[in-house]
């Protein structure tokens, strides 16, 4: 069984927990025979799904594309939300929330970082467009990037007070480890979607705090590009602008942008953060535990003359 999920050539912590954690849940289960497919952590049910193997979903959600064909061979264990369930015509049992919750069942030692006031966790897309770092200092906020090992981000979220954070797995991740959170969006592309999904197994709202975006031209576009926009910008100001065209991307952010999305960054930081009802955090981590253990073992029982013996690890809690 293959493992399917989004992987982004620079990197991102809720694409790459799955590599980190299944492995981890199921070994020996997962290998490169394309034949089935482990469809886990992500907005992965749409469109883009092989249409050929078999798919076992657990803990995915819809969000980016059309639906997913429904080939006979699409097997849903556990989706992200109720939102998921109702797009796919899916019984509200079969909701459980993010499969990243299953990270409590794999135990980790204390992290030996120095604690934080307030960190902040933003998307690969704010991070390519500016270089936050200065605002983050100016704000006295500590910047924790996506694209860094997932083991250095797990270790990272733990050592904070309060973790400010665009993504959604920063949340998630966050709530799992009792770290108070408070979502922010520093730039337009973050799918509100996904978010009420997942909250929605947590019977929370979403309500992020809107943190001005950043832009540096330099960063963002090679030289050609630059001079592209900037000549986009003289047509659309001299009115010699057709609708059809492709806008030009922002100017670069100026020094009052900057200071002013650090001072938005300081006020997010004084809001009351979020936490979801550890009592049904729980219940949702054992409902993923016994559906897991289940699957697994009914697998074992039905290979184990030509494969041999297959359990999950011993991660369970007692």
């Amino acid at each position: 069984m293959k493992l399917h999920y989004f992987h982004d050539p620079e990197g991102n912590f809720g694409d790459d927990l799955n590599p980190w954690l299944w492995p981890r849940l199921l070994p020996g289960l997962l290998d490169d025979d394309g034949r089935e497919l482990l469809v886990g952590i992500g907005t992965l049910l749409n469109h883009r799904l092989p249409v050929g193997p078999v798919k076992h979903v657990f803990g995915s959600g819809v969000g980016y594309g059309g639906l997913p064909a429904y080939d006979g061979r699409l097997q849903f264990h556990a989706v992200r939300g109720f939102l998921s369930a109702d797009r796919l015509g899916l019984p509200a049992d079969k909701v459980i929330t993010d499969a990243a919750v299953l990270l409590r069942l794999v135990p980790l030692p204390p992290t030996s970082l120095k604690r934080v006031p307030v960190g902040l966790m933003l998307t690969g897309r704010a991070l390519r467009d500016f270089d936050w770092a200065p605002v983050c200092g100016e704000a006295g906020v500590h910047l924790i990037s996506c694209h860094w090992p997932v083991e250095r981000v797990l270790d990272e979220i733990r050592r904070c007070d309060i973790l400010l954070t665009e993504t959604m797995h920063g949340a998630i991740v966050a709530d799992l480890y009792r770290v108070p959170w408070v979502p922010v969006t520093c730039s337009p592309i973050v799918l509100e979607f996904k978010w009420q999904d997942w909250l929605s197994s947590l019977r929370m709202d979403y309500a992020p705090t809107h943190v001005t975006p950043l832009f540096d031209a330099s960063r963002a576009l090679p030289r050609g590009g630059r001079f592209k926009a900037a000549v986009k910008r003289g047509l659309r100001t001299a009115g010699l602008w057709h609708e059809h065209w492709a806008p030009p991307p922002a100017r670069s952010s100026g020094v009052r942008d900057q200071a002013r999305a650090a001072a938005e960054l300081r006020a997010a930081a004084q809001r009351r953060p979020m936490l979801s009802d550890e009592r049904l955090l729980e219940t949702h981590v054992q409902r993923y535990a016994a559906l897991l253990e289940a699957w697994a073992r009914g697998r074992a029982a039905s290979t184990q003359a030509s494969q041999g013996s297959l359990s999950l690890a011993p991660v369970w809690p007692s």
